[in-house]
């Protein structure tokens, strides 16, 4: 039997280790030279792990007064930057053992310890080298205490939303995460354009697959789990969110305990199993040590701030109101990149996954159903190719219109399409927020075709835009007796005004393109503004009875 050599028990780790990795990768990098190259030494994954824990464990961030564990935290940090910077090729095997979740049979025979006892780390198996003698590495590291990767990208995007001190340290795990498994990705799909994957792998070996498939726990194919991984994506620290992706720790939102001076020796020294007594640390960290591993069917409370909207049927009053609903511009960036990591997904392993028609339609299932503001932030920062987001724009726009479309995820729409099908469409509802959605979609695949150079300025282009404009701007809006809904109703009626605006104003950039003379701005209001005015007093009004829950 092989043996493992055990690190000490730990009470923090201090900075001047991830510093000492740092320098053993790095000098590869800074010293090398092609006549005498160096060699960096890339740490076990018990130690990639560790770091990656680190980053967010409570106890080292949000939950301490040290400054050192704080410090320990942020080099850990700094090496898994250096390393996802430095490696390439099989490296990567490494990184995807260090980045795994155990299978829930192998959490239930090794359940959560008390502080103080050591137990084998997630990755400290078969022939790696080291044991890691800290709590971190172990039972409270993140990769034993959530449930799976998409309960920590749920919790942490709650977080952005909820606990902005706790989003602060969850932003860069999330940030040097997808980091690693975009270049794991890109890796893999390297090794099968070269025909390497017998050495070095397949796409279904690749990070993403791996937390895509859940290690075969369940069928990725089936909507069930495209749909939680949908929900994690754009989870939005509501009551539902909450509960199906609770905290990772317990109490991991609460601050550091208040400093008591009076430590007393605790522990005993065992150096056979490497336990080490210490003095008691400022933080009481029993009370996540005895506590069960987060589950997320566990019940919670909904700690909704009083403050956030709710999501149904809620306005968010400007583009800046709708970003912060979803965490910030940095979360929803963050979205955007989870995002298009399963659309790399769906293009590539449509068999085992979904294909591209199967994904969308679970993304439109939820987009569709967010206010009009939060729907534009999303549409407008996407980081998908242009294509894939004009298929996916097309996607989101049936279930908001009527009328039959061809499949364009196998055909890219033409210019006949956009005339004759699209362009003259309106909601099949009396709603100012749904015929909102559905000219800023039409806004964008707009520019799309202009920016690819598809569309040429005819008579044809011209009448289907001003036909479509009319047709919206001809509702009365579904704002009657709720007042929440009347909120989002005016809010809605204002966006489709602006977002015919801007479809008029590309259209007018398309022809003087073309050399065409513009068409008098006076012809352009009188489509807009003689239904817009008229419909505006049918919106009720602040404080009457037509405002009542």
């Amino acid at each position: 039997m092989r043996r493992h050599r055990v690190y000490p028990q730990l009470t923090h780790v201090d900075e001047h280790g991830y510093s000492f990795l740092h320098k053993l990768l790095a000098a590869g990098n800074s010293i090398s030279v092609p006549a005498k190259p160096y060699v960096g030494l890339l740490a076990p994954p018990v130690q990639l792990a560790l770091a990656s824990t680190l980053i967010v464990h409570p106890p080292d961030t949000t939950k301490t007064h040290s400054t050192e564990r704080l410090k320990g935290s942020d080099a850990a940090l700094r090496y898994l930057r250096c390393v996802h910077n430095t490696i390439e090729g099989p490296a990567y095997k490494s990184v995807r053992r260090a980045f795994t979740f155990p299978e829930k049979s192998i959490r239930r025979r090794a359940p959560a310890q008390r502080a103080g006892t050591l137990t084998p780390s997630p990755t400290a198996a078969g022939n790696d080298i080291d044991r890691l003698g800290t709590e971190a590495a172990n039972s409270q590291s993140i990769w034993q205490r959530a449930e799976d990767f998409w309960h920590v990208v749920g919790w942490a995007l709650n977080c952005s939303i909820l606990h902005k001190k706790r989003w602060e340290r969850w932003k860069l795990w999330l940030d040097i995460t997808l980091d690693f498994i975009e270049a794991d990705w890109e890796e893999c799909l390297r090794q099968c354009q070269l025909g390497l994957t017998e050495r070095d792998g397949t796409l279904e070996d690749s990070l993403l697959w791996q937390y895509i498939s859940e290690h075969g726990r369940q069928e990725p194919n089936i909507g069930g789990t495209r749909r939680r991984i949908v929900k994690a994506i754009l989870a939005a620290g509501d009551a539902k969110s909450l509960e199906q992706f609770p905290e990772i720790w317990v109490k991991e939102t609460e601050g550091p305990k208040v400093q008591n001076n009076d430590k007393s020796y605790v522990g005993t020294v065992n150096f056979e199993t490497g336990e080490l007594g210490d003095y008691a640390s400022d933080i009481e960290d029993d009370i996540m040590y005895d506590a069960p591993r987060a589950s997320t069917r566990r019940k919670i409370k909904d700690v909704t701030d009083a403050s956030l909207p709710p999501l149904d049927n809620s306005a968010i009053p400007d583009y800046e109101s709708a970003v912060e609903r979803l965490g910030g511009m940095e979360a929803v960036l963050l979205r955007q990149r989870l995002i298009a990591l399963l659309v790399q997904a769906a293009t590539h392993l449509p068999n085992q996954f979904t294909g591209l028609s199967g994904l969308f339609d679970n993304l439109t299932e939820h987009f569709n159903h967010l206010p009009v503001s939060m729907l534009s932030v999303l549409i407008t920062t996407s980081q998908l190719s242009n294509y894939d987001q004009l298929t996916f724009n097309v996607d989101l726009i049936i279930p908001l219109s009527s009328g039959q479309y061809p499949d364009y995820t196998k055909t890219i729409p033409v210019q006949e399409h956009f005339e004759q099908i699209l362009l003259p469409n309106r909601a099949p509802t009396q709603s100012f927020a749904a015929n909102a959605k559905l000219s800023i979609v039409l806004e964008q695949m707009f520019l799309y075709m202009m920016k690819e150079k598809l569309f040429k300025p005819t008579d044809n282009l011209r009448a289907a835009v001003e036909k479509g404009i009319e047709e919206r701007h001809k509702v009365f809006g579904t704002a009657r007796g709720k007042k929440r809904n009347a909120e989002e109703e005016k809010h809605g009626q204002l966006l489709m005004e602006a977002s015919s605006e801007r479809l008029l104003s590309l259209l007018e950039i398309l022809e003087i393109s073309a050399g065409k003379a513009p068409r008098p701005r006076s012809e352009k209001k009188s489509i807009l503004l003689s239904s817009f005015t008229s419909s505006l007093s049918s919106l009720p009004q602040s404080g009457t009875e037509d405002d009542a829950d």
